[in-house]
């Protein structure tokens, strides 16, 4: 009994602290009835997460990442199935962009980027969307979205009944590994004496945060032919697009039409 008074009138006190020699966190040290004592609580919270198995909060990044890129992608029929190896060159020039697409996957460093343009039907979009089924392979993050897709989606997020903010959608486009936006310049672009439209003003934005990341963008038009399309904002859209890019045109038939007359 005069053992269990003693213990229960123990003062316990802070004598020092002490380096945790495994992730070099500080941590206190007490006198208590058992000795001076102390615990590293990073490393404690750390293994009883690793016990309990549960999502860091990279992991739920990731998740709700993978969640985005679901919701957000919308992919047409005729390159829902799209492969590198699948694609079938009939000209000089689509030759060297398979070539392309195939070091940019090899070698890719989430800081580089492709500029497909030409006509329609020449495999921009099937090159582009091989890519990103390609990339995403490997672990990264990834979407393909049309621009007019993509703008739909945005002006949608302005409704009150939206589940999902503009700010919201930007901050997802801006944390993906790897951004491709297909069929540039097929939104519309109302002129208004200089002005800039809702559309390109948008566009720039997203160009704009995605700078120093990995992007493919395809369109129909060419750099003179955009620049014109934004008004004033279209060196400042063409300038995004370029950097740090590869540029390339694609010349061929449309593999999509047929003679009928």
């Amino acid at each position: 009994m005069k053992a269990l008074a003693d213990i229960s009138n123990f003062q316990i006190s802070e004598v020092g602290e002490e380096v945790c020699p495994k992730c070099g966190s500080s941590f206190k040290l007490y006198h208590t009835p058992r000795g001076v004592l102390g615990a590293c609580k990073t490393c404690a919270d750390r293994e009883l997460i690793q016990s309990l198995n549960l999502p860091t909060v990279e992991d739920l990044q990731k998740m709700k990442l993978s969640k985005f890129v679901e919701q957000l992608e919308k992919v047409t029929s005729d390159i829902k199935n799209a492969s590198v190896k699948g694609y079938k060159p009939t000209h000089e020039s689509q030759i060297k962009a398979k070539q392309i697409v195939i070091k940019y996957i090899n070698e890719f460093d989430g800081k580089k980027s492709i500029v497909f343009s030409g006509n329609p039907g020449v495999g921009k979009s099937h090159l582009a969307y091989a890519a990103t089924k390609a990339i995403r392979s490997k672990g990264y993050t990834a979407v393909f979205i049309k621009s007019t897709y993509l703008l739909e989606r945005i002006k949608a997020s302005y409704s009150l009944n939206s589940n999902v903010s503009e700010e919201q959608i930007f901050d997802m486009l801006e944390r993906l590994d790897l951004l491709v936006i297909d069929d540039i310049g097929s939104e519309y672009v109302k002129k208004n004496d200089g002005y800039e439209t809702w559309a390109s003003e948008v566009l720039y934005k997203i160009l704009d945060m995605r700078i120093e990341k990995a992007n493919i963008y395809t369109t129909n038009y060419t750099e003179s032919e955009l620049t014109d399309k934004y008004g004033n904002n279209g060196p400042r859209i063409i300038s995004r697009m370029l950097n740090k890019a590869i540029a390339h045109r694609i010349e061929g038939k449309d593999y999509r039409r047929q003679e009928v007359f």
